[in-house]
């Protein structure tokens, strides 16, 4: 699936959406070098759902998981298999491209690959291009940690190609270091947070400390309130927050209600508010990824969650916005209005999740369904799929010619 400023999964309940959120919620946690326990299964809760248990299919011990990044021109894939039973660690992992010149044009070319792990032992050897003939040399690497964040202090960087490796390893965690799985949890978001609390977690249940750091910095304090306004039904004046005799935060909005000022702070917010607070705190927070090299990716599920229809269609445009400053969204939607308010550009990162003939998952572009131009030149996108105009072409193939109807569900 190849990510755009912003693109939106579509499919009916259990048609596979969360799983790709949970992919790159798992890839992000094993970029920043936490053993695979930690990253999978977490102390408080786990990553995913199920923990490392869930990750593997029904039925197996074992999954695989990928991504591809851009680097000096080039697309660098990552590739792994990990077991779950009987213990949780990496089986196989490697780091490639494809070759472009040659008589070896167009095969892969590993610049780190495993070899089959011993059973008895917690590590793994992997072999890494030394750019030199013969057999890559071997380097023993933990196998209970992503391979590709070990090579900085695993590989000797006194050649050329250590130093290339190092430079693609590092381009590739760069790019998942910048994804940030929001899943907004508005009963823990009403309490005082402690003020340092600042950088933005999964539930956003520190969104009071984070909405203060931000309106103290003017630019994106302004944008934040400004948000908030065009998003809200409420006379929104200013944001602000207030101290606890401890000294934690607490967020308040002040609204013009009456003729007067009325202080509302989270603990009152409704939980669409809050919702929405948090997902716009996304957009104009990022503490510690540097933009300059490479995007954020903010992924949401189900976008829509309490809010109304008309501030849906808003915050579509103010997440395409948001990609101009370098921030991309992926998200996961139900919504017709959400469908409805897409430009004709945007259709080519809308992705519909289905399950194929043989129960698995499948992901297919919205502009690649053989009747797409069809369905566009009757009614809008969204009015197709609520009023049950779309047909499949063939119901013996529930695959790219199923109908879109079928699909995301009426």
């Amino acid at each position: 699936m190849r990510l755009g400023p912003l693109t939106l999964i579509v499919g009916r309940n259990g048609s596979g959406k969360s799983n790709v959120l949970d992919a790159l919620a798992v890839l992000s946690s094993l970029s920043a070098g936490l053993d695979l326990r930690e990253a999978l299964d977490g102390r408080d809760r786990p990553a995913v759902r199920g923990g490392s248990q869930g990750c593997a299919p029904l039925g197996t011990s074992s999954f695989k998981i990928g991504v591809a990044a851009r680097y000096e021109g080039a697309i660098y894939q990552l590739d792994l298999r990990i077991g779950v039973e009987p213990i949780l660690r990496v089986e196989a992992e490697s780091l490639w491209t494809l070759r472009t010149s040659g008589p070896k044009r167009g095969e892969r070319r590993y610049l780190l690959k495993s070899e089959p792990p011993d059973p008895y032992s917690a590590d793994i050897v992997a072999r890494w291009d030394n750019g030199q003939r013969g057999t890559n040399p071997p380097i023993t690497m933990r196998a209970d940690q992503l391979l590709t964040s070990q090579i900085a202090t695993r590989v000797p960087q006194t050649s050329q190609p250590a130093r290339k490796l190092l430079d693609v390893a590092t381009s590739v965690l760069d790019a998942l270091s910048g994804v940030f799985v929001l899943d907004p949890v508005p009963s823990q978001m009403r309490e005082y947070v402690p003020e340092r609390d600042s950088v933005l977690r999964r539930s956003a249940d520190n969104l009071s400390a984070v909405v203060g750091r931000l309106i103290r910095e003017k630019e994106t304090g302004s944008a934040l309130i400004d948000m908030t306004r065009s998003l809200s039904e409420a006379q929104v004046a200013d944001m602000r927050t207030v101290r606890s005799p401890l000294g934690d935060v607490m967020a308040i909005i002040e609204e013009r209600i009456g003729g007067r000022l009325q202080e509302v702070p989270t603990r009152l917010m409704s939980d669409g508010t809050l919702r929405f607070l948090a997902i716009a705190a996304a957009m104009h927070d990022d503490p510690t990824h540097d933009a300059s090299e490479n995007s954020r990716l903010l992924v949401v599920e189900e976008l829509e969650n309490g809010l109304h229809s008309s501030q849906s269609a808003l915050l579509i445009n103010r997440l395409k916005e948001a990609a101009s400053r370098n921030v991309r969204t992926l998200a996961t939607t139900h919504s017709p209005v959400i469908l409805d308010s897409l430009g004709g550009a945007d259709h080519a990162h809308v992705v519909v999740a289905a399950r194929d003939e043989d129960g698995w998952s499948r992901l297919t572009r919205l502009t690649d369904f053989p009747n797409y131009l069809d369905v566009l030149g009757r009614s809008s996108l969204g009015r197709s799929v609520v009023t049950d105009r779309l047909r499949p072409a063939t119901r013996e193939r529930p695959s790219a010619d199923q109908s879109l109807v079928e699909l995301f569900g009426a």
